[in-house]
């Protein structure tokens, strides 16, 4: 008996080695798919609420997914003009950051003649092409994963239209049919929220900037949307280089203002209105936190660290939602 549940277990862990070595091998088809099933989850009360009012599903898709495309290409467009003249000005904040050094000399030469050898052997416009050549030369797999991702959103939307029937048909068990509708409503409803409260946080971020006339709001504040799905230290890595241009820019002032604005914000929505609106759903320990950022960022790259939460979340929602792995739940929680 005892062996028999030793080789039971080892064969479960060898299962799960081989999959997460599937995962890390795919990762090129398998990031496009799970930012397609988000986005689909994000927007499919959208075309149920279009449905409602007599439009045909395939219209209501058709409009939900050109919204979308429309955002993603007009936020795109900004982005990419924001991006771009911020490369270009890179020499002129390097000055800046020089002359500001040269002020602080006197008070702390020990310190600034370091940073301003590092500064000097660093090449702003040249690090920036470098670190950019690469997605310039995988345009090609660019294209192809928003095509998968488009055709996945698309082909999604039209099966969660039907597949409370599938469910039910293959199923029958109403126990089990009323675990599948409320493990689809809390994830529906966390990320609905959390992609709100992100938005919502990039969209202060951004005004904030513009107000204290920092350059590139827009940039900030895109960051700001995409590092608040990383708790912690999203927001933290997100504050680092808008502080940093505001600092260069208007020098104390900013440093201060742009500071106290990103606390500001950071106090209100993640402390107050985030909580309130999440519920218990992101009671999560902190270590496991952590360490999803670490397990997904290594399987998924980058895009991982940003669903990290998320399927964290996903996961923690499935295990409360079934009586028998309700402890695992309990067991990830704070």
């Amino acid at each position: 008996m005892n062996d028999s549940q030793f080789f039971r277990v080892l064969i479960s862990c060898a299962a799960f080695i081989v999959i997460l070595a599937g995962l890390k091998i795919a990762q090129p088809v398998v990031v496009p798919v799970l930012v397609a099933l988000f986005l689909a989850v994000v927007t499919s009360p959208a075309v149920s609420y279009l449905v409602r009012f007599k439009i045909p599903s395939g219209l209501a898709i058709s409009i939900v997914v050109a919204a979308l495309i429309g955002c993603f290409y007009g936020l795109g467009s900004l982005l990419g003009n924001s991006t771009g003249l911020f490369i270009e000005r890179l020499p002129d904040y390097e000055l800046r950051l020089v002359s500001w050094l040269a002020q602080l000399q006197i008070q702390f030469p020990w310190l600034i003649n370091d940073l301003k050898t590092s500064i000097a052997e660093f090449k702003p416009t040249e690090n920036a092409l470098t670190l950019l050549r690469p997605l310039f030369s995988g345009v090609g797999s660019l294209l192809t994963a928003l095509i998968l991702i488009l055709f996945t959103l698309i082909f999604s939307l039209l099966e969660a239209q039907s597949v409370s029937l599938k469910i039910r048909l293959v199923m029958g068990d109403k126990n089990s049919i009323n675990y599948v509708k409320r493990f689809t409503r809390l994830v529906q409803r966390y990320l609905l929220v959390k992609s709100l409260i992100s938005f919502a946080t990039g969209l202060l971020v951004g005004f904030m900037l513009w107000l204290i006339g920092v350059d590139y709001p827009i940039l900030w504040g895109t960051l700001a949307f995409l590092m608040n799905y990383i708790p912690s230290i999203g927001s933290l890595i997100a504050a680092i280089p808008a502080i940093l241009v505001a600092t260069l820019q208007l020098g104390w002032p900013g440093l201060v203002s742009s500071a106290a604005g990103f606390v500001g914000i950071n106090l209100i929505v993640g402390n107050l209105i985030e909580p309130r609106l999440m519920g218990k759903t992101l009671n999560i320990s902190p270590l496991i936190l952590f360490l999803s950022l670490i397990f997904w960022g290594w399987i998924l790259g980058p895009i991982g660290m940003l669903l990290a939460i998320p399927l964290t979340v996903v996961v923690k929602i499935g295990l409360e939602v079934y009586p028998k792995t309700r402890w695992l739940a309990q067991m990830i929680s704070q």
